[in-house]
Parts: C-alpha cells; structure tokens; sequence
C-alpha cells in the first residue's frame, strides 16, 4: 500500500509525499497489457499472438501513467478525508524532473504535492442578536385594484366594442402606406393593410405619446423601423410582409382602424374560482382580500431575496479569513487553460477569493442546520423555470416536460450551477431565521429605490476597491 504523509509548512499551506512501492501498480499495469494482446489487432499477428515485447513499448508506458495517476488520486483523497483535512482546489504535483515514469523500467516512486488548507475559524455573527434591516413591503390600494384588473383582463371573454380613444394596454389594428419623399402616398409603394401593434411593444417614446393622443381613423406619418423595437429584418419580414431585396421608404403613413381593448371579466364567483380554483371565496370584499395576501406574499419572497443578501453581506465581513493566496494563484493557472495574469490584479480574483471565503462558511453552516440539496430539488427547480418559461401552458409532468427536463439535466455544468443556487438559497433561509430582523414598513416604491441604492453602493464598493489596488500597485512600482 501507499504510504502517504504530510507536513504542515504553516496554517494555509502543506506539502503532501506519496510514496508508491511498484508492487503496488505494477500486477495491475501487467494485466492490463494481457488484455491489450488478446485484444491488438496489428498488422502481420494473428489475434492474441503479438509479442509482449511490443505490447509493452506500444502501450506499456501510457498504462503505467494512467495507472499511477487513478491510484495516487484515489489514495490521496482517502487520505484527506480520513484525516479530515479540508483543502481548497486540488492538490497540486510538485515537479521533479529526476523522476521518470517507464514500463521499461518500473521503480519505487515517491511523489510530493502542494495542499491549500481551508483556514480554521469559527463563525461569527449567526445570532438573534445580529438585527439587519427587512423590509415589510405594504401593498396599497392602487396596486391592489391593479392587480385584480389585470386578473379581470387575463380571464376575459373577449373585447370591447366601439372603442375610439386609445390606451397603454389597447392593440391597434394598423393599416401601413409607404410615402413618397414628398410626404405623399407612393404610387405603387408597399401597402400593408392590416397588421397588429401592442403599445406595450412600441418602444419610441414620441410614437407612443402620438399613439396615446390618437383616436379611430387617425393617421400620421411614421419611421417605420421605429414602431417596435425589433431588427430590420424583422420589421420587413413580419409587420411589411416583404422581402430582404424590396426597397422601401423608411416613411409610412399609420392609420388606425380598429382599437382592441380586453374586455374585463365581472367579479363573480365564476372568476373567483378560475383564480383560485378550489377555494371557498364567498364575495367580492373576500376576493380582494385574497388577491392582498399573494401580492403581500410575493413582496415577502423579494424582501427575503434582499435579507439574504444583506446576511451573506454581513457574514462574509463579520468573518475574515485568510486564504493562501499564492497557491490558489498556481491552482488556477494550471486547471485553466486561458486564464490571463490581468485576472489576478482586479477585481475578478477578490470577487473569486470572497467567493471561496463565501463557500466555507456556507459549508459551517450547512453542517450546523444539516442543510442538503438533492438530485430532486434541482429537478423541481429545473421544472419550474420550464413551466413559468411557457407560461405554465404545458402539463408539470408527461413526456414533454421529461424531456426537457432531460436535455437540460444532461449538462453536468447546469446541474452544478443549479445546486450551488439552491445550496446557497437554502443556507441563506437558515441564516435568515437565525438573525435579528428590524422590521421597516414600507411602500413598494420606496423598496425599489433602496434596492437601486444598494445595487449602487455594491457597484461604487466595486470600483473603489479596484481604483485602490491601482493605486497601491502604481505607488509600489515608483518605490521600486
């Protein structure tokens, strides 16, 4: 067997050395190459008649290799996790060049690798104690008649008739004339004679107050690529009905021929129960109660969302630690292949470093709350971005949704990505119910305006940190 041992330069840094007895790897690296001459197909040799000899000086030495690497790594991670050792990245291999790996010549080798260690630290500031500031987000009124007009249009039964002036959630149907340059109808320009326009799609400001100050049948001259924001492309394709070749004025004139407005559903038992199906709703003032309750519920999900942020915040400066550097630096650099010196001098590598610190902690505790995500977990997230994706207009279960749900669940990386999210979600929950919260009420204006100003403050920390280390590298190189 291996003997493995380690010594600890200082609190963030060790050197692990391997030594390998070749009775170790070499029966199995033997075996190996009897299966390759059972198997080779070379030329002049019959099946499983190919001489050992060149066998070995074919495969020999590459089997070796692959066999040292797959046994060392195995025994070395046993090692560390028996001896409960964490590190941070992956051991890395200390080059010496008097060692030389050969079937022709098969040795005793001892192998020796540079350790990260994770620093030792006990957390800080996970405590009722610690009062952040949460939001109670209120919903007002406005926002609650909003709401439910929304739901009136969304479980309509049609539109409106004989509407003449035009409104911010109307469809315009459009007829479309190409002028000429003199500002008239071209003879024999493109014409289109009915299309659709949502004023929710109209992005130019000064169309949209045209549009807005418009009645039936009115008419004015318009850039044609200005009605939506959409590519040239598209505009000649989908609203003209032309090809790449026809050329065409930018000027058209717009004549509205009919206004669309969503007819509003009553409010009656028969929309109560397709908003909340299932549910006992007795009136009208029950209704809006309900419809309160998931706003002020949806408010809390954000307000949690910012908790969470001003908790990791929070715990990443309560807890400083000091990580090695330098052989993070090495580790990077050699697990990827196109990373540039620059990302070790900004931003990127403190984000990267605070990231890590961010992960120890996460780690602490995980193990203290006994928090755990399984395969299932990423599969019901996976689920419900598909569902809200398509509007939840497709079934949560069946063929379809399995598989889409394969396709994307195939990628390893997405897996990875998504179990991070949900590790970090479900850590941040624990903190959250664990902290102090100084309950602030407020609208949900003023709580878009302290999340603006937090995204601020976080962008300016950013870029003051980065001019910092600047200025700091600047002032070392005129000393130097």
């Amino acid at each position: 067997m291996p003997t493995i041992t380690h010594e600890k330069l200082d609190a963030l840094n060790a050197v692990l050395t391997v030594e390998l007895p070749q009775n170790d790897y070499l029966p199995t690296v033997t075996d190996k190459l009897k299966d390759y001459r059972k198997k080779a197909q070379i030329k002049g040799f019959r099946p499983g008649k190919v001489p050992m000899g060149m066998i070995k000086r074919k495969f020999g030495t590459a089997l070796l290799v692959e066999e040292i690497n797959e046994l060392v790594g195995k025994k070395i991670n046993e090692y560390l996790n028996d001896n409960k050792i964490k590190v941070l990245g992956q051991p890395l291999a200390i080059e010496d060049k008097k060692t030389v790996l050969s079937i022709s010549k098969p040795d005793d080798y001892t192998f020796r690798f540079e350790l990260g260690l994770a620093p030792e630290f006990e957390l800080k500031g996970l405590s009722t104690d610690t009062l952040l500031p949460f939001y109670d987000i209120q919903v007002s009124d406005d926002e609650l008649m909003q709401e439910i007009e929304q739901l009136q249009k969304k479980f309509s039964g049609g539109f409106e008739e004989g509407i003449t002036d035009v409104q911010e959630e109307d469809m315009l149907a459009i007829r479309l004339d190409e002028l000429d340059h003199d500002a008239a109808i071209k003879e024999n320009g493109v014409v289109k004679e009915e299309t659709f326009l949502a004023l929710r799609d109209v992005k130019d400001a000064d169309l949209k107050a045209q549009l807005l100050n418009a009645s039936l049948d009115d008419s004015f001259d318009v850039n044609i690529y200005k009605i939506e924001e959409r590519t040239e492309e598209y505009i000649r394709k989908n609203v003209l009905g032309i090809d790449a070749e026809t050329e065409i004025n930018e000027t058209f004139r717009l004549t509205i021929k009919e206004i669309k407005r969503v007819k509003k559903a009553a409010l009656n038992a028969e929309l109560f129960q397709k908003v909340f199906a299932g549910q006992e709703i007795e009136d009208e003032e029950a209704f809006k109660a309900k419809v309160k309750e998931e706003i002020y519920n949806n408010y809390k999900q954000s307000a949690l969302g910012h908790y969470s942020n001003l908790a990791f915040d929070f715990l990443v400066e309560e807890n400083p630690m000091d990580l090695p550097k330098e052989f993070l630096t090495k580790w990077l650099k050699s697990s990827e292949e196109n990373i540039e010196d620059s990302f070790f001098e900004g931003k990127d590598f403190e984000n990267f470093l605070k990231n890590l610190r961010w992960s120890l902690i996460r780690e602490k505790i995980a193990e203290q709350f006994q928090v755990n995500v399984e395969f299932k977990d990423v599969e019901d997230m996976t689920r419900g971005e598909i569902l809200r994706y398509f509007n939840y207009q497709i079934p949560a279960h069946g063929e379809m949704m399995d598989g889409m749900l394969q396709k994307i669940l195939s990628d390893k990386k997405e897996v990875n990505r998504r179990f991070e999210m949900l590790m970090d979600q479900k850590v941040l929950e624990n903190a959250a119910e664990n902290m102090g919260k100084d309950m602030i009420e407020v609208s949900k204006e003023t709580f878009e305006k302290h999340l603006e100003s937090y995204s601020e403050s976080k962008k300016a920390l950013n870029e003051t940190a980065e001019t910092t280390a600047e200025e700091v590298e600047e002032a070392e190189t005129t000393e130097g």
